[in-house]
């Protein structure tokens, strides 16, 4: 036990609640009655957003991205409320979380591939068209590469997000992961500096996406959904690199104690955020656009059957498998195409031609 105490003393200081804040009400106690009422909100405006999406399930690989998305919000308030719940769980529940948030953020980037190339069977041949303009030089070909440059660094990504979830699960159970340390030899350092780094690269990567091929997706609200999405990913991040520095500089006091601090804090500010951000999907990510296709599919079974479908993570597995054996195959495009240039419309105007 002293060695353990040695290794993290900060974390290993028996939880007492703090004197009262609120009348007869601990701090802790008065952020478990507001974080669980904001989880409730946003469970509920999560659902009346998402049913409709179910009963109208007409795009399944768009609409499955698009509950994937929306999710992220409520599985943050969830881990984090849990940890509220069990103070010693909560550096085994960080990782889920930011793990989600990964694969959600690779789901934004699917989302808009399906925007422009939604068949997957001629979605090279159509990145293969595009002519790109750089400083007013015509570069053919160079689309398809860029795309699988940016589908190769976004699972990439995803894939040493799972590394890193699996890393700091090891971590915490050696005691090695203390996050109430500065000390660079602690795992927790590494990993949330290489964390934001990756993801501030992946959000700069699907930004650039966007921007160079907005103009297929005129209509869709592709910019709306990526700066309510983008703006919960970057409060997240940046709010839970300041909470690492901030747990390595405190301790708390008789009212509020560290564990108040580190864990209460931060889990209260997330749980008002992500309600905030779920009621901002309901302008960017409800299923008006699906309107009109409910047809004959306006029951149960088809809804429980798009819920499989949305939880389905093949696309993603794919997509990992796929990167990877980029690195080392030189990807043939499907449908038949070859290297003649294919004209497609594009953000000036013109066939074949986007500004890079």
């Amino acid at each position: 036990m002293e060695k353990r105490a040695s290794r993290c003393p900060a974390e290993e200081i028996p939880y007492t609640a703090g004197s009262p804040v609120v009348g007869s009400v601990s701090f802790k106690t008065l952020t478990i009655i507001i974080g669980w009422t904001c989880f409730g909100v946003t469970a509920v405006l999560w659902l009346v957003l998402i049913i409709p999406h179910l009963f109208r399930y007409k795009s399944p690989t768009e609409q499955r991205q698009i509950f994937r998305i929306t999710l992220t919000p409520l599985v943050y308030s969830f881990f984090g409320l849990v940890s509220l719940q069990a103070y010693r769980a909560a550096p085994y529940l960080e990782a889920p979380s930011k793990w989600y948030e990964a694969c959600a953020l690779v789901s934004l980037f699917l989302l808009y591939v399906n925007y422009v190339a939604p068949d997957a069977h001629t979605r090279e041949e159509f990145f293969h068209g595009l002519v790109f303009l750089t400083k007013g030089q015509r570069q053919p070909g160079k689309g398809l590469r860029w795309f699988k440059r940016c589908w190769r660094m976004l699972f990439i990504y995803l894939l040493v997000f799972t590394v890193l979830f699996i890393l700091q699960e090891i971590l915490v159970a050696t005691d090695w992961y203390c996050s109430s340390s500065a000390q660079a030899r602690r795992g927790h350092v590494w990993i949330t500096v290489i964390e934001l780094v990756l993801t501030i690269w992946a959000l700069i990567v699907i930004i650039r996406f966007q921007r160079r091929l907005k103009t297929f997706m005129q209509g869709r609200n592709a910019l709306a959904k990526l700066i309510s999405f983008k703006l919960f990913i970057l409060v997240t991040t940046i709010q839970n690199f300041v909470f690492n520095i901030v747990k390595t500089q405190v301790r708390g006091n008789s009212t509020i104690t560290y564990q108040d601090i580190a864990i209460g804090l931060p889990t209260l500010l997330l749980s008002i955020e992500g309600m905030l951000f779920m009621a901002s999907f309901h302008f960017t990510m409800h299923s008006g656009p699906f309107k009109g296709h409910e047809g004959q599919k306006k029951d149960l079974r088809s809804m429980l059957k798009a819920l499989l479908h949305a939880l389905n993570p093949e696309d993603l597995v794919h997509g990992v498998f796929w990167a990877l054996k980029s690195f080392f195959v030189k990807s043939k495009i499907r449908a038949g195409s070859s290297d003649v240039e294919r004209p497609v419309e594009t953000v000036d105007g013109t066939q074949g031609q986007v500004k890079g």
